[in-house]
């Protein structure tokens, strides 16, 4: 193991996490070492360790750091008092950031390894649960104000999710070819046009 530097080197987290993904998602998380990843980076080894003493480290890292970046889009919609305007544009938004090639890297690592090593499967874990307790309010306000039925958050959060995880390893991670050619627009609109209505409370 590289001995960790007295001094701190020059801010080099980004290129880290970045290098990180690439290798994680292109090798596999056994496969990929720290000293390939540092090489990718253009970092030294000490350098490397200096931020993550080890790859569950810098994995976890990099899924906080990247999903943290939607968690503003989530916050300022959830308090946007504008309804299901802001459930609609929620939804467009996560389209995108999960098809981002980022989003990608992250979701096929997290597919791959998750089920046999649960130190991956958690750090997706705490970041579906950060969000879904900042949309727990947003959905119980909304189900207040007479906008969608009574229903248990978590299922509303599946089942607007799920179709957006189903396009993309469907139609990105896996490419399966009759999938290809739709658009991120279509597949939400058929969410908003077919999913979202069930939600809507009976007149």
């Amino acid at each position: 193991m590289a001995p960790r530097p007295k001094n701190p080197p020059p801010d080099r987290r980004a290129e880290i996490l970045d290098a990180a993904l690439r290798l994680f998602a292109a090798k596999g998380f056994e496969a990929a070492t720290n000293a390939e990843i540092a090489r990718a980076a253009g970092v030294t080894a000490a350098a490397l360790y200096y931020y993550f003493p080890n790859k569950e480290e810098l994995f976890r890292a990099a899924v906080r750091e990247h999903v943290g970046t939607f968690v503003p889009t989530v916050a300022d919609l959830t308090r946007a008092d504008r309804g299901l305007e802001s459930l609609r544009e929620l939804l467009r938004r996560a389209m995108d950031f999960f098809t981002d090639g980022k989003s990608q890297m992250v979701l096929k690592i997290v597919l791959a390894e998750g089920p046999r090593r649960p130190e991956i499967r958690q750090a997706w874990i705490d970041q579906t649960a950060a969000i879904l307790e900042m949309l727990t309010p947003f959905i119980m306000h909304a189900i207040a104000a007479g906008q969608i039925r009574p229903v248990d958050p978590r299922l509303a959060f599946m089942l607007l999710q799920g179709p957006i995880m189903s396009a993309v390893v469907l139609r990105d991670l896996l490419q399966i070819p009759f999938m290809q050619g739709i658009e991120n627009d279509a597949v939400v609109d058929a969410l908003l046009e077919i999913t979202l209505p069930g939600l809507m409370p009976n007149r």
